[in-house]
C-alpha cells in the first residue's frame, strides 16, 4: 500500500476500505508501531496535551487538584504532563520552557512562586497559561482563585461566636500570596468583634504537619495560651492536633482548631476537622475550561474567576470551656 493510504488509516483523514484498514492495523500491531506525536503536533499545531505544574505534590490539596485536572482532561481527550516545583520559581520557569519545547497546547500553573512581575514575561508566549490560586493582573493570563479573605474571616468569626478571644493564627510562608488574604480575614474578624490581634499569636510555618506541630508547641505552652487556633492549611492543623495530644490537651474541650482546604482526610481525623472548604474540583474544572477556550480562541478577553468558600463545621471546635 502507498504511504498516503497508511497515513489516512492512521490519521482517519479519508475513507479507506475495511480490507485495507484491517491490513494496516494488523501490520501496526505486529510491528508495535506508534504514531509520532511530536511530528503530528508540528503539522496540526495541536498535541492534545497539557502541562501542569504544582508546588508540592505531597500536599493532598495539590494532589487532589492534579487528579481533578487529569480526570477532566482525559474526558476531553487530552493528556496531562505533571511536574512538581517544590515551590521553587527557577524550577517552575524551567518546566514552563520545557513544556513549550514539548509542544503542549497550554499550561496550568497552580500556586506559582514566580513573582507576578516576572511571570508576566510568559504572557506573550505561543501557548496560553492559566493560573490557579494566584493572579497576574495586567497580563494575558486567565486565573482561577478563591476568596481567601472571606475564608479567613469565616474561620475566625466561627471561633469568636463560640466565645474564644485568645485565637492564634498559623500562617504559611511569607512569600505565599494567597495566605495574606487568610490572615487579613483573621485580623478583620477580630477587629469587627472589638478584639485586638496579638502579634505573638500569629506564627509562620511551612504547609506540612511537622511544621504545624513544631510552631504549635510554644503556643500551647504559654502561661496564657490560646484557646483556639486557626491554621491556614489543613496539614498545619493536623500538626496542631498532634501538638495538643502531646501537651495533654483535649480537642475541642481544651482547644478548638480550624483548618483551611478541606482535603479529603479532614473528615477522618479524630475528631473530624472544622475547616474552610476550597472547591477543589470546581477550581480544576474552571481552570481547564479557561485553558481550552484560550487554545481555541487566543484573542478571547482574559478572565479572572473567584470562587466562594464555605466553612465546614465538624467536631474540632466547641464553645469556650471556662473550667
Amino acid at each position: 500500500m502507498s504511504v498516503s493510504t497508511v497515513s489516512h488509516v492512521v490519521n482517519g483523514t479519508r475513507f479507506v476500505s475495511d480490507l485495507l484498514r484491517s491490513k494496516v492495523m494488523s501490520a501496526m500491531e505486529c510491528l508495535g508501531y506508534q504514531p509520532n506525536r511530536i511530528a503530528r503536533s508540528l503539522r496540526s499545531k495541536s498535541s492534545n496535551s497539557i502541562g501542569l505544574i504544582v508546588s508540592d505534590i505531597t500536599n493532598p490539596f495539590f494532589s487532589e487538584i492534579a487528579w481533578s485536572i487529569e480526570y477532566l482532561s482525559y474526558n476531553q481527550n487530552y493528556s496531562v504532563m505533571l511536574c512538581n516545583s517544590d515551590g521553587d520559581a527557577a524550577k517552575e520557569e524551567f518546566y514552563i520552557r520545557r513544556f513549550l519545547e514539548w509542544q503542549v497546547d497550554g499550561i496550568i500553573l497552580v500556586s506559582s512562586s514566580i513573582p507576578a512581575s516576572h511571570l508576566g514575561t510568559f504572557s506573550n508566549l505561543a501557548r496560553p497559561i492559566t493560573l490557579v490560586d494566584m493572579e497576574c493582573p495586567g497580563y494575558d493570563m486567565d486565573s482561577v482563585t478563591v476568596d481567601n479573605f472571606s475564608g479567613g474571616k469565616q474561620a475566625t468569626e466561627h471561633l469568636i461566636a463560640l466565645g474564644h478571644k485568645r485565637i492564634a493564627c498559623i500562617v504559611g510562608a511569607s512569600n505565599t500570596r494567597y495566605d495574606n488574604g487568610r490572615v487579613n480575614g483573621y485580623r478583620a474578624a477580630l477587629d469587627a468583634a472589638g478584639l485586638e490581634a496579638d502579634e505573638d499569636l500569629i506564627i509562620e510555618a511551612d504547609f506540612n504537619i511537622i511544621s504545624g506541630m513544631n510552631v504549635a508547641h510554644p503556643l500551647l505552652q504559654m502561661e496564657n495560651r490560646p484557646t483556639a487556633i486557626f491554621a491556614c492549611g489543613d496539614l498545619m492543623a493536623f500538626g496542631v492536633m498532634q501538638s495538643a495530644f502531646i501537651n495533654q490537651l483535649k480537642i475541642p474541650d481544651d482547644l478548638s482548631v480550624v483548618g483551611f482546604d478541606d482535603i479529603y482526610i479532614s473528615k477522618y481525623t479524630l475528631p473530624p476537622l472544622t475547616t474552610v472548604r476550597q472547591p477543589i474540583h470546581e477550581m480544576a474544572e474552571e481552570a481547564l475550561n479557561c485553558l481550552l477556550e484560550k487554545c481555541d480562541d487566543p484573542s478571547r478577553t482574559t478572565r479572572t474567576i473567584k470562587l466562594d468558600l464555605k466553612l465546614e463545621i465538624r467536631e474540632s471546635t466547641a464553645p469556650l470551656n471556662l473550667h
